[in-house]
Parts: structure tokens; sequence; C-alpha cells
């Protein structure tokens, strides 16, 4: 399912000289190139279930992008929107319908939140406790965004 990665921690010495102790050492899980391409090929067929087409970005836990796909008739705007929501729910670690439905309460004190995006349909991606990335979608309807973010990420 996911790989564990090492991860290192730095120390620096009053000497300026640096070195890892192995206690320093840890280990975290991480999407694999099975996992991306599993949860795109689950959110392409949700999309055609829905009978829609739209944008798939798949993010590491920095937002980065590792799979972005633009389907042929979807809308123009809709992968700025998906990474968007992909840097989103990776960097803030929830759902980017939160923001959403915060909006809708009339709460617009998150839309002077830099890479916070308020449109539905970004999902964080967890191992655990651990988050491993995102998943976003992005079409003309915010409903079906959610329905199939969600049905990818279960791929996981």
């Amino acid at each position: 399912m996911t790989k564990i990665i090492p991860v290192l921690f730095f120390s620096i010495l009053e000497t300026s000289s640096f070195f890892v102790p192995a206690s320093a050492v840890g280990q975290r899980p991480a999407l694999e190139d099975k996992d991306i391409l599993k949860m795109a090929s689950a959110a392409r067929d949700a999309l055609a279930r829905q009978h829609i087409e739209g944008c798939i970005v798949i993010a590491d836990p920095d937002g980065m992008p590792l799979y972005v796909q633009r389907q042929v008739d979807a809308t123009p705007n809709c992968l700025a929107s998906a990474l968007a929501k992909a840097k989103s729910a990776a960097f803030f670690k929830t759902d980017t319908n939160t923001a959403y439905q915060s909006l809708l309460k009339g709460e617009v004190h998150n839309l002077a939140v830099p890479d916070l995006s308020s449109n539905p349909g970004g999902l964080p991606l967890y191992v655990g406790k651990t988050i491993v990335g995102s998943i976003a979608i992005s079409t003309p309807d915010g409903e079906k965004d959610i329905a199939v973010a969600h049905a990818a990420a279960s791929a996981l």
C-alpha cells in the first residue's frame, strides 16, 4: 500500500559540526507510484460514472503534484482549481469543503489565507495519523468533486 521512507533529523553542535545520532533516524509512510495510479484510476472511473470530465491532482504532503490529469473535455480552469485544492488539503490537513462551508455561512476571513482553497473536492490522505499527500478533483459541480475525491481516496 505505502512504502516506508527513512527520515533523518539533523542536529548542530556548538562546534558547528553535523552528526546524525542513531536515535534520530525514523520512518514515515509515503505514497508509492502504484498507490497514486490506483487512486487516479478510481477517480477516472468515478468521473465516468458521474458522466462528467474534470481534472485530477494527487500531491505529496507538501502539496507538490505527483499526478496531474486534465481530461479532454474538462473545463479550461479545472486544472488550476485542482492544483489549488490539492495544495490546500495537504498544507492545512483538512478537506477543502470545510473552508467552502465556512464561506456559505458568511465567514469570509478564509479568503485572506494564502494557499487555502475554498472550493470543495480536495482531501488530505492519511496513513494512520500521518499525512501522506492529498487528492483533488475539479469539475463544474462541487458535489461531484467531493464524491469522486472520496471514491479515489478509498482506493488507497
